[in-house]
């Protein structure tokens, strides 16, 4: 399980634990960190963004989400939406290394209707990448 001491980040000025995450809040990008073997269903969910929303909740964000191998999320979590939190998202990038997050993931992706870009990616690197791409799209326009 990831911890604040040995995580890759560990020098990121904002971080919040909660039961199911460890976020991250480094500049634009917020990167929740789903820990393993706990279910995430809505109020999981709901959670997380209490706990980070007076962080964030006068900036525009990039989310990234990695959950464990052993993350369970529940069937109503992929439906799961906050409005506050999705008003200021840029854009979504998801993590996936298993084919039950990928399923769950591909109805998520599908179901939105809200307009903010959402990918899947199976490196954080390559998720990165891409908020990068978008960020210098926007400073474009």
């Amino acid at each position: 399980m990831l911890t604040i001491e040995n995580h890759p980040y560990s020098d990121v000025l904002e971080k919040v634990i909660t039961p199911t995450a460890l976020v991250l809040i480094d500049g634009d990008v917020v990167k929740t960190y789903l820990n393993a073997d706990v279910d995430i269903s809505n109020e999981a969910l709901e959670e997380n963004v209490e706990a980070i929303w007076d962080l964030i909740k006068n900036r525009r964000v990039f989310h990234l989400v990695v959950p464990d191998s052993t993350t369970l999320i529940t069937m109503d979590a992929h439906q799961y939406r906050n409005p506050r939190f999705e008003s200021i998202k840029k854009a979504e990038a998801l993590i996936i290394k298993t084919l039950g997050h990928r399923i769950l993931a591909n109805v998520y992706i599908t179901t939105r209707k809200d307009g903010c870009p959402i990918r899947v990616f199976e490196h954080e690197k390559d998720a990165i990448e891409w908020f990068d791409l978008l960020r210098a799209q926007e400073d474009e326009a």
